[in-house]
């Protein structure tokens, strides 16, 4: 078969040009284009003004740039530009040319940008003190006009280059409005405005009263912690990829967003999606990074200027991404790590200050020995009974009485079957303590009956100090004052009633660092125990607790209910050394616990979780 070459060329040019000006849908882009080619003429000042002439929305761009085409007249610079669209002298620039002089341009279409904004766009220009001529072009006109113009003030720069668009559309006047164009432009161009010594401003001559009338451009500024050690990513056979990113705190409500760029001008808003995938790239996706990967070698796609064309660089590109995403994937997780330990201890402090009540309330209960982070133990109470150091109780001498709770007698027995009987017992509580010096503990006698009740009639009490300190005894209460040095004493009691006769006594320590209020309440500490039945123990002074149980797990679907589980663990330990016995039903009560919903519970009372 024969065949024949054919030149392709378009029916009617002017819908060639329809085309690419339609290509730029977003009118901030558009407006973007027309800075960067302020940028790209070397500009040092870029105005942009936002105002009304005769009741339309004007927008305006004025540099002091090296202007277009410098090189030639002003007449013929203006027809260069309307009669080669499609066409840049920036486009035979290398890469690192264009990355040096960061100038984007490839295509000669930026101008038509002006269709997504308003309806006519005048180009002013002027070199060197020469002649300002004008070139008008129309939305939707195939034609454009070029005339000589005159200055409009006799102050106007020798060099400057002007564009003016006029007949805004009322949508993209929404978009372009000043604050919001200079977040856009802080965003799109934040990599050229930090190299270039440039500045650009926005006048607002359309705001009255006290509306922000000016606004500056400035670099966007990225939220977190800078990764200072990732500012490069080798690519292989081309330029390294400028690297820029900061880690965003799980605090901060507004999730972090890396953009990619190419000379300093954004081309992908979020690298997440940087080959179009069906699901979100990692670590990208995390929300954890904020920041821009700039490579200079991408080919842009025209018009848009987002997204760029699959070639050989950008596959190598694209093939050296997953290095730096590798690195990242072990920086979030030595975060995770750090914030689990973070949480561990804000929950170890939580727990301890909910059972720093325990010794106020419950003074007969003893806590443990706790293991001091040098690996000593902290005796509670001497002997090794590890009370806490009660320094709810212990208020320095002439200082605070201790709360009104301890000093409510035990309330009057309940009718029973049969009457209490006559002393069998005695107890007093606490049996052991760890107090600072000058300190006051009070101490309270129990008086039993065989069955464990009340005594009845209430014996005499007999109350005698042994050791250091003062011991003010009444009835079946007594107050002691610690000296002000160290040492031990102990406090003797005997109670009687007729022929009946028990002694009871109680231990106290004088020491420095009794007053610590966490004193006999160990941290948690986690341990992976899979396979293991147990949940939380006492080991070696230290209490540990099975994160890989199923209770912890189901109990750690939030913060508070990881909280309530615990607590009820370190409280199964506490009544465990107290009062002994194998723990099996402490083990199903918090089993039992562990799965209650407490909005379930609260509706049981009628009332609101949150009352």
């Amino acid at each position: 078969m024969s065949s024949r070459e054919v030149r392709l060329q378009p029916a009617d040019s002017f819908d060639l040009i329809r085309l690419l000006a339609r290509s730029q849908n977003d009118p901030r882009k558009a407006v973007c284009e027309l800075v960067q080619n302020s940028l790209d003429a070397q500009a040092s000042h870029v105005e942009i003004t936002w105002l009304a002439e005769k009741g339309d929305r004007v927008l305006r761009i004025h540099d002091d740039g090296r202007g277009i085409f410098p090189e030639l007249e002003r007449e013929d610079a203006l027809c260069r530009i309307a009669t080669t669209i499609g066409h840049s002298h920036k486009r035979e620039l290398t890469p690192s040319q264009r990355r040096e002089l960061m100038a984007l341009g490839k295509y000669g279409i930026g101008l038509l940008g002006f269709w997504a904004v308003g309806a006519t766009m005048e180009i002013r220009s002027r070199v060197d003190g020469g002649d300002v001529w004008t070139l008008r072009l129309r939305e939707e006109e195939a034609k454009a006009e070029l005339e000589r113009a005159r200055p409009r003030r006799l102050t106007e720069e020798p060099r400057f280059t002007e564009v003016t668009i006029r007949g805004v559309h009322e949508a993209a006047a929404r978009q372009v409005r000043p604050g919001r164009l200079q977040a856009y432009l802080a965003s799109e161009l934040r990599g050229q405005l930090l190299e270039r010594d440039v500045a650009i401003r926005i006048h607002d001559r359309v705001a009255r009263g006290r509306a922000v009338k000016e606004f500056v451009v400035l670099p966007q500024r990225f939220r977190g912690v800078p990764l200072e050690s990732l500012d490069v990513l080798p690519v292989a056979g081309g330029e390294e990829a400028r690297v820029e990113l900061y880690l965003v705190s799980m605090e901060d409500e507004r999730r972090g967003l890396v953009s990619l760029a190419c000379g300093g001008t954004t081309v992908l808003d979020d690298i997440t999606w940087i080959e179009g995938n069906d699901a979100p790239r990692s670590p990208w996706d995390s929300g954890r990074f904020e920041g821009v990967v700039d490579f200079p070698e991408l080919d842009v796609a025209p018009g848009t200027r987002r997204g760029f064309r699959p070639d050989a660089r950008s596959e190598a590109f694209l093939a050296a991404l997953p290095t730096l995403e590798a690195q990242l994937a072990a920086l979030l997780a030595d975060d995770e790590k750090r914030r689990q330990e973070e949480r561990d201890k804000t929950l170890a402090r939580r727990i301890q200050r909910v059972f720093r009540r325990i010794p106020r309330h419950l003074p007969g209960y003893d806590l443990f020995d706790v293991k001091s982070r040098s690996g000593a133990a902290t005796a509670a109470f001497p002997g090794g009974d590890g009370g806490a150091a009660l320094a709810d109780t212990a208020a320095p001498r002439g200082g605070t009485e201790p709360s009104v709770a301890d000093e409510v007698e035990d309330a009057a027995p309940s009718e029973l079957l049969f009457a209490p009987g006559p002393l069998a017992a005695l107890r007093v509580t606490p049996q052991r303590s760890r107090i600072p010096p000058n300190a006051l503990r009070v101490l309270r006698a129990r008086a039993l009956d065989a069955d464990g009740r009340p005594a009845t009639p209430e014996p005499d009490f007999a109350w005698r100090l042994e050791g250091p300190g003062e011991l003010r005894g009444d009835r079946a209460r007594a107050e002691y004052v610690a000296p002000p040095f160290h040492g031990e004493a102990v406090v003797h009691l005997v109670a009687s009633e007729g022929t009946s006769r028990c002694e009871a006594q109680a231990a106290i320590e004088i020491a420095d660092d009794a007053g610590a209020p966490d004193a006999g309440i160990p941290e948690p500490i986690p341990v992976h125990a899979a396979g293991e039945p147990w949940r939380s123990r006492m080991r070696e002074r230290a209490w540990e607790y099975n994160t890989a149980h199923r209770d912890y797990v189901a109990a750690s679907a939030s913060e508070a209910r990881r909280l309530r589980y615990l607590v009820q663990l370190f409280a199964k330990e506490v009544v465990l050394r107290n009062f002994g016995g194998d723990g099996t039903l402490l083990e199903r009560m918090v089993e039992v616990l562990t799965y209650l919903d407490e909005s379930d519970a609260s509706a049981s009372r009628g009332t609101s979780p949150e009352t």
